[in-house]
């Protein structure tokens, strides 16, 4: 291609520039194949041609030509034909001054929406193809063109969704532009072009970017009421979601790969999962196929309840809906005579729910107290039972019976069990009375004691016992009986200290 096609295209003049623009779609239309090299030069004159467009009709016009003229060509030079757009955008996009900026965006997304459509009308089998346009056009280079990238990652979702649903996505002053036919894209497809923006965010390193990827594009994917809202809009099923899944947890745990790029892919992953069980679990309660790809389609017929009346099936009637629907409207007919909005009725009702469980537990309170007072009236009885049993008696202190039962495992086993009483026997050994002495639970005096430590025992004992002889130790070299009293032998007996000898 000679370098005159680009310099006419540039020309300041407008009737120059529409004769070297139709001399150029001829030129292309009768090629086979259109080099890297020319479709850069053609490029580079198409964007200055565009650059003089002055007016909104005229642009708007402009860029929807420059992006039809794809149809006209074969697969091959279409696709060298996008290409050399998307990668004369990313090269020039940072020259763009902020006042030929929103003309520039809007020739990117017609050559974009042109590209899907060229590849939905040929039944997506272009698809592969389009797929590496976009990689190398768009992301080829991850230093430059951020603000082009930005733009893509915004608008591709939504061009893809006016090529299924038939859209031109332009509206010209004189009405919307020439739309095609719907042609909605399987699963499969877009899980291929998809696989474009997954593996830009191995290699783009700038947080904005890799965000505006995520929300932009994988995000409204992820929701089950897509489908339902629009069933002509652009879907996946959970299989293409899983896919990408994978691809991108694959991405993530590459050697090399930047941190940032690592944390969004993974946080990608989990976002991809979660989606397809949520549209998994939606398609199921609704009885839908996940996997269709027409959601039309597969919806199955809805079918009338039946009720048995008297063990035979019929037809139900409509009586408990229209019960509910009396209901409702005579609170909605309230609320309207109170002044109160339908926000207001539902306060209304958790407050009374929250009233009524907080009365359920003051009564549940008030039972249990009232159990205790009951058990309280009946233990002075138990107490006098207990106390006309005989200390010798079977029914003794069970921790008392454990230390008794270990003094006799590491003394004489052949020695009958000791018994409580003779804890004041002068013949008491020190050992056998420092053991009786903490045989109540209050430390493990033995190792053969199983019994629980009771401190509130062992805080009692050591109240009650005098502070002179505390640290004393219990096994004292001599040994008087103590007094006869109906007392405690750890009681001081009206007051009288005792010897630190006659404490045991």
């Amino acid at each position: 291609m000679s370098s005159s096609f680009a310099k006419k295209l540039a020309d300041s003049d407008a009737h120059v520039r529409d004769k070297a623009f139709v001399a150029v779609s001829k030129w292309l239309a009768g090629r086979e194949s259109l080099d890297e090299l020319d479709a850069r030069k053609l490029w580079r004159g198409l964007f200055y041609s565009f650059w003089h467009a002055d007016g909104r009709a005229t642009q708007l016009d402009v860029a929807d030509k420059m992006g039809a003229l794809m149809h006209a060509l074969n697969r091959e030079v279409a696709m060298s034909y996008a290409w050399a757009c998307m990668w004369t955008m990313r090269t020039e996009w940072s020259g763009i001054d902020k006042h030929r900026m929103d003309k520039f965006c809007l020739l990117s997304r017609r050559v974009l929406h042109h590209a899907l459509r060229f590849a939905g009308e040929r039944r997506w089998d272009s698809t592969e193809r389009l797929r590496e346009v976009l990689a190398d056009g768009v992301f080829g280079d991850a230093t430059h063109g951020i603000g082009f990238k930005l733009h893509v990652a915004e608008t591709f979702l939504r061009e893809v969704d006016a090529v299924c649903k038939g859209e031109s996505g332009l509206e010209m002053d004189d009405g919307e532009a020439r739309a095609g036919a719907p042609t909605p894209i399987p699963s499969s497809a877009l899980a291929t072009l998809l696989m474009v923006f997954v593996r830009a965010m191995e290699t783009e390193e700038s947080q904005v970017l890799l965000r505006r990827i995520r929300e932009d594009v994988f995000e409204p994917l992820c929701d089950p009421s897509r489908a339902t809202e629009n069933p002509r809009a652009a879907r996946l099923t959970p299989s293409g979601l899983k896919t990408l899944c994978e691809t991108a947890i694959s991405l993530g745990a590459r050697d090399g790969v930047e941190d940032v790029c690592r944390e969004n892919l993974y946080e990608l992953h989990g976002m991809l999962k979660r989606g397809a069980n949520k549209i998994t679990k939606d398609a199921e309660a609704r009885g839908v196929d996940p996997e269709a790809e027409d959601i039309e389609a597969a919806s199955p017929p809805k079918k009338k309840k039946k009720a048995k009346k008297n063990g035979v099936a019929t037809p139900a009637d409509d009586s408990a809906d229209k019960k509910t629907k009396k209901k409702k409207e005579k609170k909605m007919k309230r609320a309207a005579s109170d002044g109160a909005s339908e926000d207001e009725l539902k306060k209304r009702e958790k407050k009374r729910r929250k009233k009524e469980r907080r009365l359920a537990k003051e009564a549940s309170a008030a039972a249990a107290e009232r159990a205790e007072n009951e058990d309280a009236n009946d233990a002075p009885k138990t107490k006098k039972k207990k106390a006309k049993t005989s200390p010798n008696d079977d029914t003794r202190d069970g921790s008392k019976m454990v230390a008794m039962r270990a003094l006799v495992d590491r003394g004489n086993s052949a020695s009958p069990t000791p018994s409580l009483d003779s804890l004041d026997s002068p013949s008491m050994s020190p050992r056998t009375r420092r053991l009786m002495w903490n045989d109540d639970g209050i430390t493990y005096s033995a190792p053969d004691a199983r019994a629980p430590i009771n401190t509130a025992k062992g805080k009692r004992n050591l109240r009650m016992t005098p502070t002179k002889t505390i640290f004393r130790p219990i096994h004292g070299k001599t040994y008087s009986a103590p007094p006869k009293s109906t007392k405690s032998r750890l009681s001081h007996g009206g007051g009288k200290k005792r010897a630190a000898e006659s404490f045991f």
